[in-house]
């Protein structure tokens, strides 16, 4: 299978598939963070010690890492179709998932949240209250859908107004020159992303825009935050040399990683939040650099069984969190260690998640409701008639 006509490069579907299972940890280490405010939107009524910092860390960089790829994706396919043609696919792909999680699985998410702090029938009115007035309690994780239906239909646009977009190459003069200069470059990319980041959000909060539409139903402030990573992969897909250098060792990024990634975690949140989110940014962008290259050695040939993950983890990331918060409800009453009643929630969580993929991908209606994929043929089991990986993404 090909790109555009050249090899196809595995690992990126691998890191988008990673990406989406980090979810798992990642909601397992807010569940059963420690200290006081820390509670998420299920209550554990206990907590690990390091899951706060585990949560932390994960969030520096997965979102990022994840839009960066979806906007290299955005930027190999609309070299091979026509902008309508895409978008019709990512209406599919991505809108009709949300609607149906929205309205079948996350009123269960929200009524164990509820669950987990009231009594039966007072979690019930708290269900019913919060559902007539909340925006965000319907939204919950499917926020990025909704971003990334945005960032989708602004690229389409373009490519469809400006019609040499779409398959246009940085220049070989420039694209060799940038990689010359590669760590150079990548540290100004870091700084003009973390200046964007600290100035977009701010100006966000201060225009009043923090409210149940704009912010909570439309997630205008996800849209100004990941915009840019969603550009610089769509810019990266569009080079040679620069991609060649993600795929090569940088010591000194490797230690910028490790230093901005630390400072972030010790300091950013006592900052000033645009100080602390420019820090939190040049982590993200440093470890992005050494998160592409170890994928890429790691994932670069395929095989069966990374292929079934990759099919499978946008319906687990869509199942994982009611099946998670029922889970924690579940095991409010149960007397063990925290750490090990969070290890087997998540280990639970994703078995669970991979169960429902396995009922999904044998029902042609159930793929195309909660998979976005439209399946041909007189059946739709594991490993057949799969749609091709860049279709889905």
């Amino acid at each position: 299978m090909t790109q555009g006509g050249q090899p196809r490069e595995h690992h990126w579907d691998a890191l988008r598939a990673f990406l989406m299972l980090l979810g798992i940890p990642y909601h397992v280490a807010l569940t059963y963070q420690v200290g006081e405010g820390q509670m998420w939107i299920v209550n554990a009524h206990e907590g690990v010690a390091g899951f706060t910092e585990i949560a932390a860390f994960l969030h520096i960089f997965r979102m990022p890492a994840f839009f960066a790829i979806a906007g290299y994706f955005a930027a190999l396919l609309l070299a091979r179709r026509t902008p309508g043609e895409w978008m019709r696919g990512r209406m599919r792909r991505l809108a009709i998932p949300f609607v149906v999680a929205l309205l079948t699985l996350n009123p269960l998410l929200n009524l164990a949240c509820e669950l987990s702090n009231f009594s039966l029938d007072a979690a019930a009115r708290s269900w019913v209250l919060n559902s007539s007035k909340s925006g965000g309690y319907w939204i919950r994780h499917l926020w990025f859908l909704i971003v990334l239906l945005y960032y989708c239909a602004i690229a389409a646009a373009l490519v469809g107004w400006f019609p040499a977009l779409a398959g246009r190459q940085l220049s070989p003069e420039r694209d060799g020159s940038w990689a010359r200069h590669f760590t150079l470059f990548w540290f100004i990319v870091a700084v003009l992303v973390g200046v964007w980041e600290a100035a977009s959000i701010e100006f966000f909060y201060m225009a009043g825009l923090a409210t149940n539409i704009p912010q909570q139903i439309l997630r205008f402030d996800e849209a100004f935050q990941y915009v840019p990573f969603f550009a610089l992969g769509f810019f990266v897909a569009r080079t040679t040399d620069i991609k060649g250098r993600l795929y090569r060792p940088s010591p000194v990024i490797v230690v910028a990683a490790v230093v901005f990634t630390g400072l972030a975690m010790l300091y950013a949140k006592g900052l000033w939040p645009p100080y602390g989110r420019f820090l939190k940014t040049i982590a993200a962008i440093m470890l992005m650099q050494p998160l592409f290259l170890v994928v890429r050695h790691v994932f670069s040939q395929q095989s069966r069984l990374i292929n079934r993950i990759v099919d499978a983890s946008f319906v687990i990331y869509l199942f994982h969190m009611p099946i998670l918060t029922w889970l924690v409800v579940l095991f409010l009453p149960v007397a063990m260690p925290a750490l090990l009643k969070a290890c087997i929630v998540m280990m639970l969580t994703l078995g669970l998640s991979w169960l429902a993929w396995e009922v999904v991908v044998r029902s042609r209606l159930l793929r195309l409701l909660y998979d976005g994929v439209q399946i041909s043929g007189n059946r739709s089991s594991a490993g057949q008639n799969r749609t091709p990986k860049l279709v889905r993404s």
